[in-house]
C-alpha cells in the first residue's frame, strides 16, 4: 500500500464506520468503533447487521482506493457473536466472549481467508464459515466502480435511482450489478440475519 494511501486510511475507515448507522438502520444501539495503529480497527454492531457492516467496510474499501484488482485495499476481518461483559467508551478496553473470540479468530486466520465467523454455536460456525468463504471469492473481484454501489443496494436503491446518484445509465448498473453477483450476495445476506433472528438464544445475545 503506497504511503499515501496508509496516511489516508484511518480518515476512509472512519468515514465508512460513520456511515454504517444511517445505511444500516439499527434498532438498538449505535454502532461503536475505534481505529488503532492507524490500519486496525474493532467495531461493535447489532447482530443482525453484521453482514451489511462486513459488506460496507469491504466495499467502502475498494471504493475508495481505486486501482488494479490484484493491488486491491482490502481488510481481514474476525467477525463473533457473543456476550459482552464490559462496553467500555473505547472499544479496545472492552471485554466478553464476543471480543475474545474475533480476537481468536483474528490470529488463526491465515490467507486466502481474509474473514472468520466465531459464535458458542459450532454448527452455525462451520455453516458460515463456508459461506464467508465463497462471499469473499466473489468480493475479491469486485471493481472500484461495482464497489462504490454496495451503499445503495444495501438501502434498496432501484437501478434508476443508482444511475442517477452515480451518473451512468441504467443499463450499465444492471451489468455492475449481475457481474458483481449481487443477487447471490443479497439471498445470503437475507438468510444470515434470518439464522441469527432463530438462533439468538444460543449466540447469548
Amino acid at each position: 500500500m503506497a504511503s499515501a494511501d496508509l496516511k489516508r486510511l484511518p480518515q476512509v475507515l472512519k468515514s465508512i464506520f460513520q456511515s454504517i448507522d444511517a445505511i444500516c438502520k439499527p434498532d438498538t444501539f449505535a454502532t461503536q468503533y475505534s481505529i488503532f495503529r492507524g490500519d486496525g480497527f474493532q467495531l461493535i454492531t447489532e447482530p443482525t447487521l453484521a453482514i451489511k457492516t462486513w459488506l460496507l467496510i469491504r466495499g467502502g474499501l475498494r471504493a475508495a482506493f481505486p486501482g488494479p484488482l490484484s493491488k486491491s485495499v482490502d481488510a481481514i476481518t474476525g467477525i463473533a457473536i457473543g456476550g459482552v461483559c464490559h462496553l467500555a467508551p473505547n472499544i479496545t478496553e472492552s471485554n466478553g466472549e464476543a471480543f475474545l473470540l474475533s480476537g481468536r479468530l483474528l490470529e488463526e486466520l491465515k490467507a486466502p481467508r481474509l474473514t472468520g465467523f466465531a459464535s458458542v454455536n459450532q454448527q452455525i460456525n462451520r455453516e458460515f464459515n463456508v459461506q464467508f468463504l465463497l462471499a469473499d471469492d466473489i468480493i475479491r473481484r469486485w471493481t472500484t466502480a461495482q464497489s462504490q454501489m454496495v451503499p445503495f443496494l444495501l438501502q434498496s436503491f432501484n437501478q434508476n435511482e443508482i444511475a442517477q446518484a452515480t451518473q451512468t445509465r441504467q443499463p450499465t448498473v444492471a451489468a455492475k450489478i449481475n457481474a458483481m453477483g449481487w443477487n447471490a450476495i443479497e439471498a445470503w445476506m437475507i438468510y444470515f440475519t434470518e439464522t441469527i433472528e432463530k438462533n439468538s438464544t444460543l449466540f447469548l445475545l
